[in-house]
């Protein structure tokens, strides 16, 4: 073999090692955030919007939305990011203020949709799925308790108060769960905050235990160790679909529908792949994939809801100002803790 064919070959194999050491060079590429964890969901989101556009998709599994926020506050100087894929509203507006968030107008925001709070008027937060909090309870656990022979099980936030669920209610701690503070300041908005605390007095001599986390009410019912509980939908739908556990459920009237956005990310290294990745997020296609692998809320009038769960549509939604809420948060807590002695 001559040298010049020997140093061909070699010329040859380091390029096919190049191309595959560095895969990114081939096509573009965009890079998200998410604190989205189910691996089936991450999976089907990156291999059908990469099918669809051509341009790859790294997903950085962030789960909690406070280190999410920081670490794009970190990298303000040379984002890393291209789209920060879900949150709540008030982060997003946080980031913004700080002039960390892109601006665009998506293809599904439409004025009605952007009326029912599901998009930004401005462009800088997009709605793609939503939660509630949910009122749930073990059939099997009501069904043999005595006491509760002839009470229909809660359906709204006052049907909660009934003396015959005394002990019963498992309830996420407002001081250290945001599902907590969600359900508090649900009251204060669809009563008023004198009335709200007075509902919180009388709730309390019903609760048999204020969890530290959001989901643990689910796992308590779900077990059997406590028979009524408050939680969000997605942590309920995961353990009566997912989980196929003996739970039913009620979506109240008078609920805090809470919408969870993307952001683009200001200076992020593909501004046009972000764009394109918003537009997938509200696409029907994903909205769908959301409620069958991650027991989400859909917020396109196109796709149905989770089986058992009514149209957000048809939910009678509280006014949920998020701007007194984030400047009331504190005290509302320590409130809470006084009116309720905990």
């Amino acid at each position: 073999m001559s040298k010049s064919t020997v140093l061909r070959r070699s010329v040859e194999a380091a390029l096919l090692l190049l191309a595959a050491a560095n895969p990114a060079i081939a096509r573009d590429k965009v890079v998200v955030y998410t604190g989205i964890y189910e691996e089936p969901f991450v999976k089907a989101l990156k291999e059908e919007f990469t099918r669809q556009t051509e341009i790859d998709v790294e997903m950085l599994i962030i789960p909690a939305n406070g280190t999410l926020i920081a670490r794009v506050r970190t990298e303000k100087d040379r984002p890393r990011a291209d789209v920060i894929a879900d949150t709540t509203i008030d982060f997003i507006q946080s980031l913004n203020k700080d002039g960390l968030i892109l601006p665009y107008k998506a293809k599904a925001e439409t004025p009605e949709f952007i009326q029912r709070g599901y998009a930004d008027p401005d462009g800088y937060w997009h709605g793609w799925f939503a939660m509630a909090p949910m009122i749930f309870w073990n059939t099997d656990r009501y069904a043999a308790d005595a006491s509760l022979k002839g009470v229909q099980p809660p359906t709204s936030w006052d049907a909660l108060l009934d003396p015959a669920f005394k002990g019963k209610v498992i309830v996420p701690n407002p001081q250290t769960t945001a599902m907590g503070s969600v359900m508090v300041m649900t009251q204060i908005f669809r009563l008023g905050e004198a009335p709200a605390w007075d509902y919180m007095k009388k709730l309390n001599g019903n609760v048999a235990q204020y969890t530290s986390s959001a989901s643990l009410p689910v796992a308590l019912v779900e077990r059997g160790e406590g028979t009524i509980g408050v939680g969000w939908s997605s942590d309920v739908l995961g353990a009566t679909l997912g989980r196929k556990q003996r739970i039913s459920f009620a979506l109240p009237q008078d609920d805090a529908i809470s919408v969870w956005v993307a952001g683009i990310v200001k200076g992020g290294p593909n501004p046009d792949g972000a764009r394109k990745f918003i537009d997938f997020l509200q696409s029907d296609a994903v909205q769908a994939a959301s409620v069958k692998l991650g027991y989400r809320l859909p917020i396109s009038p196109n796709v149905a809801p989770p089986e058992g769960v009514p149209p957000l549509s048809t939910v009678r939604a509280v006014k949920y100002d998020l701007d007194w809420a984030a400047q009331n948060v504190d005290r509302v807590r320590k409130q809470w803790a006084k009116e309720t002695n905990n």
